[in-house]
């Protein structure tokens, strides 16, 4: 399970963007040789897209690799880089709690008014639990990010 879990990322990259890839070449070949629409294609795109950006940017936490990071620490001297790596860490964590709590919301409102996606009709709540799931992985990663710092490391957290 720690071994899934420390990959989990990767394992979703690996699965959602060939996933997408397919999806998206037969949706397309299928209008362009006129053989009929695959009306749902650009629908599963759209969240397979979402999967993966959300699996990215935990991918970019727990490596340490969010240029927009580095660079404002790279100005930063380093008798103050200690300070603000804390500053930057609470504030990314306030923003996490805060899309995890709206996120929630939205999914036991959406849960009540009980709307569906229009080409799969899929629940939406759903679709957006991939928000709510999102964030939580984010949360963790940068959690992580921030104890397993190391100075010699490129340092974004």
């Amino acid at each position: 399970m720690k071994k899934i879990f420390g990959h989990l990322e990767e394992i979703v990259l690996l699965i959602t963007f060939p996933l997408m890839t397919v999806i998206t070449l037969l949706g397309t070949s299928v209008r362009y040789f006129e053989l009929g629409s695959m009306t749902w294609s650009e629908e599963a795109a759209r969240y397979l897209m979402i999967i993966a950006a959300f699996a990215g940017i935990s991918l970019g936490f727990r490596e340490n690799s969010h240029l927009g990071l580095s660079f404002f620490m790279d100005i930063i001297p380093k008798s103050s880089k200690p300070s603000f790596r804390i500053i930057r860490f609470l504030i990314l964590v306030l923003f996490c709690v805060l899309m995890i709590f709206l996120a929630y919301q939205l999914v036991t409102n959406q849960m009540r008014v009980s709307q569906s996606s229009a080409a799969m009709h899929i629940p939406m709540w759903k679709m957006y639990t991939i928000l709510l799931f999102g964030f939580v992985l984010m949360l963790v990663r940068i959690i992580q990010a921030f104890f397993n710092h190391k100075e010699e490391q490129q340092e974004v957290l």
